[in-house]
């Protein structure tokens, strides 16, 4: 179903009502709290693969301060990408209440020993390595010593992978080799799926989590039309946000202050998304998605 265009106030105005803004110091004040940014490295001995007998996760955590059990999104990055890359959206994120965490995957992020280049095909380890990083981050939610303790809410946690990202993040969620239960909402940023998705298996991917598409309609990677075919395989609640005038990354990496459209919109939509099916609210969801056709954008919601 599209949704009507409608005349509304602008997504920039749309956007700051739900995400807090950023300092320079290393702190980020949100509307609520203030923001620390961690590192912890994770190894996982428990598979035996060629190039990697342990699988070192180094994660970045971006954690508001506050005591109550919070929503974890897991961020998983592109070919060549880093946890770091996604810094400014992530901290607008996670200033709106949410625990936000990124690993570096071992062959395929940007300072891979020897070179991402050669580690594309390591895709097909990725989304074990998003199933170890929740159990971590998990096991720690449980550790009354640990930073973390009842800091997750198990029952609330979701995925964005960004490009080849989001096909590790598709096949978390919706391949039977890889589909990881605890993840209950879904967002596929530019998702590279064209001749790689059926690599983890012939099975249909209809069923899944809510799940949000968002993909530039400039993008000169990866067209418009594979997540337009990826949003008709799959069924609802189900969303899609085309947006104008935008290319491959920097929806997700741009790091400017305040941030650029293309950002903004990527933050905006992701928050309504996930506080509608956390929060249990869908007002906010739908009055930006209206704010978001009425400027342009391609939008296309299944309840």
């Amino acid at each position: 179903m599209r949704l009507p265009g409608v005349r509304l106030a602008t997504l920039g105005l749309a956007a700051l009502t739900i995400i807090g803004c950023g300092s320079d110091d290393g702190q980020t004040q949100g509307a609520d709290f203030n923001l620390t940014v961690s590192e912890r490295t994770w190894v996982d001995t428990s598979r035996t693969l060629p190039r990697t007998p342990q699988r070192e996760l180094r994660t970045v955590i971006w954690d508001p301060a506050t005591r109550k059990p919070l929503p974890l999104l897991v961020l998983a990055h592109g070919f060549g990408g880093l946890p770091e890359k996604f810094d400014a959206f992530a901290r607008a994120i996670a200033s709106a209440g949410f625990l936000v965490a990124a690993p570096a995957f071992p062959l395929t992020n940007q300072n891979a020993p020897g070179g991402h280049e050669g580690g594309l095909g390591d895709f097909l380890n990725q989304p074990a390595d998003v199933g170890f990083i929740i159990s971590r981050l998990l096991e720690a939610n449980h550790d009354p010593g640990d930073d973390l303790f009842e800091r997750i809410d198990p029952q609330k946690i979701a995925l964005l992978g960004h490009s080849l990202g989001g096909l590790t993040a598709l096949a978390s969620t919706r391949k039977d080799c890889c589909r990881d239960a605890r993840i209950k909402a879904l967002v596929a940023v530019a998702p590279l799926v064209t001749l790689f998705l059926n690599q983890f298996g012939p099975d249909s991917i209809r069923e899944g989590p809510p799940t949000l598409i968002i993909h530039g309609k400039a993008d000169p990677l990866i067209p418009l039309q594979s997540s337009i075919d990826l949003y008709e395989q799959i069924d609802a609640p189900k969303f899609l946000v085309g947006l104008t005038d935008v290319g491959h990354s920097e929806a997700l990496e741009s790091q400017e202050r305040p941030p650029p459209p293309a950002r903004g919109a990527a933050e905006a939509a992701t928050l309504g998304f996930l506080q509608h099916f956390f929060l249990n609210d869908p007002r906010p969801l739908q009055a930006l998605l209206d704010d978001l056709a009425a400027g342009g954008h391609l939008i296309e919601a299944a309840s």
